[in-house]
């Protein structure tokens, strides 16, 4: 990298960080995130924290990490890192079009979108228009990344759609029996296991007489090879395997009527390696009928009384 270059990338790492993070620590563990794209490790936290306690500049810590060999490795690799993140956006898309049913009222868990304010629903291609859509989000000032703050009522063709401010867990707001359709894209790993139990128990209720509840959600045997002591996002509460979170589901009186892979894997989680998995990942098929062994699974589940 030229030292232009250089001098930018600095400038745009040192914004980011100081818009988002106010003690040191905090700091410190954006920086990890944004720079080498992963948890810090408690060892080099400490080395960190030692040398600004000390009176060594934020600016010159970032200088360090972006100098280092680890940095200079994950840069070398970003095509491919960005192959991958492509491939799995336009997956997912592919899921959303093809899996997911038409529905006249529909509730987003964390759909927000900073980029389109229709939401992350809309703006991922769900091919069918509802009547109303609710999206229920953290206001975009208390997320991770802040992004703009959208009117909270949204006209897009036919449908009306509402933005209600608040945590997943907080569903005490809306009517029994009021959803067609509940969707929680790549969110249920956002709340512990304990909180996801209380969205199903209240999902349950929330349901229409035939509704269904849908979602989808990262695979912790595939994710455990990237990242075998953390997750891979540092918001991230829990990562399911998919047997655990259809047994969850069960416990609530869910039925599974439906569950597809996301990203095949199946080579390289069955060989616990991450020789293949780049090559794997951008070869495979964005849909399958393998979940257990693929980056993704996708559940749509009805009330068991339904069945």
């Amino acid at each position: 990298m030229n030292p232009e270059a250089t001098k930018h990338l600095e400038a745009a790492i040192q914004k980011t960080l100081s818009t988002h993070a106010k003690s040191d620590k905090s700091y410190l563990w954006m920086a990890y995130w944004v720079i080498f794209e992963r948890e810090a490790d408690p060892e080099g936290l400490e080395g960190w924290l030692g040398l600004l306690n000390a009176g060594v500049s934020r600016a010159s810590v970032v200088q360090t990490m972006i100098k280092s060999s680890e940095f200079y490795q994950r840069i070398s690799g970003e095509e491919s890192g960005n192959q991958i993140n492509e491939k799995l956006h336009n997956a997912r898309m592919e899921m959303v079009k093809q899996l997911l049913p038409p529905a006249e009222v529909i509730l987003d868990l964390g759909g927000y979108s900073s980029s389109d304010p229709r939401g992350a629903l809309l703006s991922f291609g769900y091919p069918h228009v509802p009547q109303k859509l609710y999206i229920l989000d953290f206001h975009p000032d208390k997320m991770m990344f802040p992004g703009p703050e959208w009117p909270k009522q949204v006209k897009y063709e036919t449908c009306d759609i509402e933005y209600v401010y608040g945590s997943m867990t907080d569903l005490d707001c809306f009517q029994e029996g009021t959803f067609d359709l509940i969707w929680s894209g790549e969110s249920i790993e956002h709340i512990t296991p304990e909180d996801a139990e209380k969205v199903f128990s209240k999902a349950y209720k929330l349901l229409k007489p035939g509704g269904k509840l849908a979602l989808d959600t990262p695979n912790r045997r595939a994710t455990k090879l990237q990242l075998p002591n953390s997750y891979i996002h540092p918001e991230h509460k829990i990562e399911y395997y998919y047997e655990d979170l259809c047994k969850l589901l069960e416990k609530h009186n869910f039925k599974i009527i439906q569950s597809k892979g996301v990203i095949d894997l199946s080579k390289s989680i069955e060989t616990s390696s991450m020789e293949h998995f780049k090559n794997e990942f951008i070869s495979s098929e964005k849909l399958n009928d393998n979940p257990n062994n693929s980056y993704c699974f996708f559940i749509c589940c009805m009330r068991a009384e339904d069945c």
